[in-house]
């Protein structure tokens, strides 16, 4: 979910930047930062969500170690069993 709003806002940056380019001198470098910063925020969220997802993938499913929620939850491989202390 959070990568299609990623691509969504990517859009929406080249969107602002495409259209900064037909305003005033300005106006139009106030445009094209502000549709710059939204398409390099978008990708970072994009970049670190596939990070995330990968780090998730690392190693055995079943291990508690590499299960992505803290050691104060119960992780959904292990619904189960009480957290760790």
């Amino acid at each position: 979910m959070s990568v299609s709003i990623s691509l969504v806002a990517l859009a929406l940056g080249y969107k602002i930047f495409a259209d900064a380019h037909k305003e005033k001198e300005g106006i139009k470098l106030l445009g094209q930062i502000i549709g710059v910063v939204v398409m390099i925020a978008a990708l970072l969220s994009v970049v670190c969500g596939t990070a995330k997802c990968m780090k998730r993938l690392d190693g055995s499913m079943m291990s508690k170690s590499n299960c992505a929620m803290t050691a104060k939850t119960i992780c959904p491989m292990h619904a189960a069993e009480e957290p760790s202390k």
